[in-house]
């Protein structure tokens, strides 16, 4: 049986859970898959048979970020990967990421479209720049928000400035790099560096079976990282799907663990 990491997942406290996910079912209209909460994730990874899934918390401001991050270290363990929430413009980045690091966070999470920043402004130099030194890895949302916001802030083409700029980033892009922006993927990012990599989570959703099979090939099963976005997101779903798509055992191994374990660097604890 393939080994199983889900790079794209969120979770949230049990008295916060479900509010978080009430209030975004209403606003997006958007089904909800799992409780959303710790213990919610590892039933949905034991009945999915899912080894690892890690977590990509969320902070919106600059003052969510030690709250959050305070929160999300001490789930780490038990088939949880968590990375830290961070904000490009929040007083003492460096000693941020520094403390994250020292902690075991292989990476962070920024969310341009929420955080309303354009990924390729100077403003978030000093973030790529600090995670370079440190060898930290940047997971971003990449392409529109489920809303149908007209501005998406985090597009293929701003995310393909930042790779130029910034060579030696590693870089996770979500959803197949820009949700509902794929035409602009392969213009902008599929010639994108060496360190720019992809995760699948919620294509599915709006790309056809063989469409999405056909984006993984262009961009390359050495760079994509399976993803379900739980809650959002049946995981069991979503790994038959990509078991469908036709890929051989080689390349399958590599969307499922391969490529986030050679990413993260070696065997992930």
């Amino acid at each position: 049986m393939t080994k199983i990491i889900d790079f794209h997942s969120h979770i949230y406290p049990e008295y916060v859970a479900p509010k978080v996910l009430a209030s975004t079912k209403n606003k997006v209209g958007i089904e909800v898959f799992g409780s959303g909460t710790p213990q919610g994730l590892k039933a949905d990874m034991r009945k999915a048979g899912i080894e690892k899934a890690v977590v990509l918390p969320v902070a919106k401001t600059p003052g969510n970020v030690r709250p959050i991050n305070d929160w999300i270290k001490s789930l780490s363990g038990d088939g949880l990967l968590p990375f830290g929430a961070i904000h490009p413009l929040m007083e003492g980045l460096e000693a941020e990421l520094d403390l994250l690091a020292y902690q075991g966070f292989p990476g962070v999470k920024v969310v341009p479209v929420l955080q309303r920043l354009c990924p390729d402004g100077p403003m978030c130099y000093h973030l790529y720049e600090a995670l370079v030194a440190r060898n930290m890895i940047l997971v971003a949302h990449a392409g529109r928000a489920p809303t149908g916001e007209s501005e998406a802030y985090g597009t293929p083409e701003r995310f393909a400035e930042v790779a130029e700029t910034f060579p030696d980033l590693k870089m996770v892009l979500t959803h197949l790099g820009g949700l509902r922006m794929w035409d602009e993927v392969r213009e902008s990012l599929l010639p994108s560096g060496k360190n720019v990599y992809f995760d699948s989570s919620y294509a599915s959703f709006y790309l056809r079976p063989e469409d999405m099979a056909g984006m993984i090939r262009e961009i390359g099963t050495d760079r994509v990282l399976f993803g379900t976005d739980y809650p959002w997101a049946d995981a069991s779903r979503e790994i038959a799907l990509i078991r469908s798509m036709g890929f051989s055992a080689e390349e399958m191994e590599s969307i499922f663990h391969g490529t986030a374990e050679r990413l993260i660097g070696g065997s992930i604890p």
